[in-house]
């Protein structure tokens, strides 16, 4: 090999190396049950992630009216694409947590995707 074949071959492998890091950090593997349903695994994720302003009885001061705390309630938001649009900070839905800059974690809101993948069980 010439020199100059190898001066081309060494750019082109750092310049492969270099674009290849950029690409981030490797995305984390989710623990996902495979049957989901409310009971078993969506209450508890809501109870700690969103009853501060979202429980029974604290909804109507802080949360706008906007119940989440039960069932019924949380089944019409997943229906209705208010709850992953808000977890997932989509574009024309309010953040939540209603905190600049802050999601729940990524592996919480694949677990409420999927559950509403999966037809939101009780």
């Amino acid at each position: 090999m010439s020199p100059t074949n190898l001066a081309q071959y060494a750019s082109v492998s750092v310049l492969f190396l270099l674009l290849n890091s950029c690409k981030g950090e490797p995305k984390e593997v989710c623990d996902i049950p495979e049957n989901i349903t409310y009971k078993e695994h969506i209450a508890s994720i809501i109870e700690v992630q969103c009853f501060k302003c979202h429980a029974a009885d604290v909804y109507k001061e802080k949360a706008s009216r906007v119940k989440i705390f039960d069932y019924p309630s949380l089944k019409k938001m997943g229906e209705s694409g208010q709850l992953i649009g808000s977890i997932t900070h989509a574009q024309g839905y309010i953040a939540m947590p209603y905190r600049k800059e802050t999601k729940i974690d990524s592996c919480v809101i694949e677990t409420i995707k999927t559950w509403v993948n999966l037809g939101m069980q009780e």
